[in-house]
């Protein structure tokens, strides 16, 4: 029988090889397919979080290291020590690093103000076995001057953070500051220097006098006088600066400081008094029959407001004692007071509307803040000395920590991609007293193991927590004041 030719091509056709699957490896993970031990998942998740939290301390170090521990470094402290003359003779027990940083830190560590703190953190972190009052010589012009010299330094490197409101219209200004005071009451024994104007209930007070950049929120600049020293004087006794934008409260009142901005080219906006009646020389919405306001010399308290406008904006003049000066007066409605706002600028009207000044006004609540940061979680609100000298080292030891904690808070914001202001000052004032040590000890370049931590602790209670007056506990206690 013949083969046809179709045939003989099915015959000898060549049938392909089968492929076998092989398994895939899948990535960072097992093979597809295969038998493994148990738990490796488990294993290989221990292993990324483990590479990822080597990844986030190495950036927690770098980014302290920048932010913080490269605000002072001993070399430099060391330096200004012998400037200053917080060294006068060889050898020293006691180094200007050490003690520099130890005073600033002990003003969040503990609640009360004094020289104790700073023994007990010598002691601790630094590693120095020296008696109390080898600590309390060391508070006098010398350590004021030093501690002064390194806030302004450290305040000067601080890193300026974004402000979110109208940033870009901000950068036109040379710097926007606010001044504002606060009251510290002080040790009786300082009453003839700092009197007190309520002597009922403190004897001595004194006042702070603080300007703070609102933008950078930093403080540029530190006067201390008596409590019956006017805000106002000691503002006016300031140079004012051409470019600069001055948000100020109520207790900043004068129109001749207001016709003083406006003569050294400077900028100003205040919140204006309730019982302030300037005349209208100009209306250019909110005000009810503009044309017969301004003919009639109408006074603010006596223009009628429109319904129509939630906002008014007009051109004042004030009496000063060289004669009158005009400004720009705005106001914002507030439906709970029902009654309007009213602020007093030299802003122009083509720069910012009256809600983006209202805005803008808020932000000099930042100095509010850092005042509220230094008696709370830097325990300036009390001062227990009766020397000037060793009260002017604490007051700029309390800037220096502030100024300290606000540098981890932007560590912190750096390290987890968070917005600089999700942090709160305040809230992270509380927990300094957990962060004192481990800084000090990172600043000083000390391992951080468990023995040297446990080394620091009975540094504290063996040197730091002796008692002051052993024989007036031998006498009170008796024989219990005997044991060993």
């Amino acid at each position: 029988m013949a083969v046809t030719t179709t045939a003989r091509h099915q015959r000898h056709r060549r049938v392909p090889r089968r492929r076998v699957a092989r398994p895939r490896r899948r990535s960072g993970g097992r093979p597809r397919g295969s038998r493994s031990e148990p738990g490796w998942l488990a294993q290989r998740l221990d292993e990324r979080r483990g590479q990822k939290l080597k990844r986030r301390t190495r950036r927690s170090y770098k980014a302290l290291q920048q932010q913080t521990l490269g605000l002072v470094s001993e070399r430099e402290v060391e330096k200004l020590a012998w400037q200053c003359g917080f060294y006068k003779r060889k050898p020293k027990e006691i180094r200007a690093f050490d003690f520099a940083l130890c005073c600033a830190l002990a003003a969040m560590a503990e609640g009360k103000r004094a020289f104790a703190s700073v023994w007990r953190l010598l002691a601790a972190a630094a590693g120095v076995e020296v008696a109390r009052s080898a600590v309390t010589q060391r508070f006098g012009e010398g350590s004021a001057q030093l501690m002064q010299e390194l806030f302004f330094r450290a305040a000067e490197r601080l890193k300026s953070g974004p402000c979110p409101e109208l940033l870009d219209r901000l950068e036109s200004f040379r710097a926007v500051l606010a001044s504002d005071g606060s009251v510290l009451a002080l040790s009786p024994l300082l009453k003839k220097l700092f009197p007190a104007t309520r002597t009922n209930s403190v004897e001595a007070a004194a006042k702070l006098h603080a300007t703070a950049d609102l933008v950078g929120r930093r403080i540029v600049r530190v006067q201390l006088t008596g409590e019956r020293d006017s805000e106002l004087e000691v503002v006016r006794a300031q140079r004012i600066e051409s470019g600069t934008l001055y948000i100020n409260d109520l207790g900043y009142t004068s129109y001749d400081y207001f016709a003083d901005i406006k003569d050294a080219e400077a900028h100003l906006l205040m919140r204006l008094k309730d019982n302030a009646n300037p005349t209208i020389v100009a209306v250019h919405h909110g005000i009810y029959a503009p044309v017969r306001t301004v003919r009639d010399r109408v006074g603010l308290r006596q223009a009628s407001f429109s319904h129509s406008h939630d906002t008014f904006d007009l051109d004042a003049e004030f009496k000063t004692s060289n004669g009158v000066v005009v400004l720009r007066v705005i106001g914002c409605y507030n439906p709970d007071t029902d009654k309007h706002h009213c602020y007093v600028t030299t802003l122009r009207r083509e720069q910012f509307s009256p809600d983006e000044l209202a805005t803008l006004y808020a932000l000099r609540w930042t100095i509010e803040l850092l005042f509220k940061l230094l008696k709370t979680s830097c325990h300036l609100d009390h001062v227990d000395t009766s020397d000037p000298a060793a009260l002017r080292t604490h007051i700029y030891a309390s800037l220096l920590a502030a100024t300290i904690l606000t540098t981890m808070c932007q560590a912190a914001t750096d390290v987890h991609q968070l917005p600089l202001r999700a942090i709160s000052p305040l809230t992270a004032g509380i927990a300094a007293p957990l962060l004192v040590l481990p800084l000090l000890l990172l600043w000083f370049g000390r391992p951080l193991t468990p023995e040297a931590l446990a080394d620091c602790i009975i540094r504290v209670l063996a040197i730091g927590c002796r008692d002051q007056n052993p024989s007036r506990t031998r006498r009170k206690w008796g024989c219990l004041g005997t044991t060993n």
